[in-house]
């Protein structure tokens, strides 16, 4: 069995957790502009609205 480095291993789990937390960060920047900009998610609120108003 190879012997690795500690600080490799603690070099790749930095790299995989600054990319987790970089991809977790890009994917609610653009879930917050798809929802600004789109009808569909507008159309289903009002269809809410109005299930609750009956």
């Amino acid at each position: 069995m190879q012997y690795i480095n500690l600080t490799t291993i603690v070099i790749v789990a930095l790299i995989a957790i600054a990319l987790i937390v970089f991809l977790i960060v890009k994917n609610r920047r653009d879930r917050r502009k798809l929802l600004k900009d789109d009808p569909v998610e507008d159309e289903i609120d009002e269809q809410f609205r109005r299930k609750e108003k009956l």
